[in-house]
């Protein structure tokens, strides 16, 4: 918790001084593990806020709750991990806020803790990338639609990754 409020205060203190324009939102989907045999597919929910720097970036400070589902295996079936994590994405492309149909990318790094039954617990450091679609119904509510590539590094050098695809409410402030 205190890597988190650190985060956000880092992520605050870099912003104008009259930026009162942010937004918040949820969002929740599908957590599909990519090249891994020992997950199977699961829910992912997340929270986040929305800082714009200038117009067509902004910073997202997040936090999501990931599980993976059981795999299947030939002696039988292994538990999922379930995944807490924390950081900042930048928004690149959206732009401020309004009504119509907004595309974007995103790229940003994190804190993944990974929990799985028979495992150790691991907290490790990893990136993210992605695209995204936000449709704006309102200058204040969109709807926002994602795909999101998670790579978590793991001992001995590999990675952990998955593919999160969620669909979102946003709520802006100061518009």
């Amino acid at each position: 918790m205190k890597k988190l409020i650190l985060l956000l205060f880092l992520t605050t203190a870099i912003l104008p001084a009259n930026a009162a324009q942010f937004g918040v939102g949820v969002c929740g989907g599908m957590n599909i593990p990519v090249i891994q045999q020992d997950q199977g597919s699961g829910t992912i929910f997340g929270l986040k806020a929305k800082l714009n720097l200038l117009p067509g970036v902004s910073v997202e400070p997040n936090l999501n709750f990931a599980k993976f589902g059981d795999a299947k295996k030939d002696y039988g079936t292994r538990k999922g991990s379930k995944i807490t994590s924390y950081g900042v994405d930048a928004i690149l492309g959206a732009g401020l806020p309004g009504v119509g149909v907004k595309m974007y990318g995103l790229v940003g790094g994190g804190i993944y803790s990974t929990k799985r039954d028979n495992d150790p617990d691991a907290t490790k450091m990893g990136w993210a990338a992605g695209l995204g679609l936000e449709v704006g119904f309102t200058s204040k509510i969109a709807v926002d639609i994602r795909g999101k590539l998670n790579v978590i590094g793991s001992e001995g050098g590999g990675t952990k990754k998955s593919a999160a695809l969620t669909g979102g409410v946003n709520y802006y402030f100061g518009f």
